[in-house]
């Protein structure tokens, strides 16, 4: 609603849309189907964008990214490779929110106020595995200096 009220203000108003595409959910939706992940993916993808296309959602619709698209994860794995050349990115043992039944790390967010698993249920268990880490306070000042030459 606020992109499209600017837009018909005049303004020139980015309104991308974007489908976070990779995921465990997905995954076993579709194997539980026995379906292809990446064509279950796809199939939903395009559901989803016909039915924002009949509500006239005011994405702009040429800017559409999806992280499963190689088009779109090859930028976000070259970022990781500069980072990690330029010694932002390391690796180093760390406790995880571990969920046994789907066998993957949780976000603490991701973990009821009863210690479950949002996605299964089961009690999470706390277990130390070797992690990605980016050292953002490492880029804090420069990220903030640069916006100052940024265009208005």
């Amino acid at each position: 609603a606020v992109a499209r009220f600017r837009r018909m203000a005049g303004w020139r108003v980015l309104h991308p849309i974007g489908w976070d595409a990779f995921g465990l959910p997905a995954e076993n939706a579709a194997l539980a189907r026995g379906v292809a992940p990446a064509a279950w993916t796809r199939q939903n993808i395009d559901h989803m964008r016909e039915q924002l296309l009949s509500l006239g959602v005011s994405f702009d619709w040429e800017r559409e990214v999806a992280t499963c698209d190689p088009e779109y994860y090859k930028w976000t794995q070259w970022l990781f490779v500069r980072m990690l050349r330029a010694g932002l990115a390391h690796q180093q043992e760390a406790t995880v929110n571990w969920d046994p039944v789907d066998g993957t790390v949780l976000a603490n967010e991701q973990v009821d106020p009863e210690g479950k698993s949002w996605r299964s249920g089961a009690p999470v268990e706390r277990k130390r595995l070797k992690q990605w880490f980016i050292r953002t306070t490492a880029l804090a000042d420069a990220l903030a200096d640069d916006l100052a030459s940024l265009p208005e």
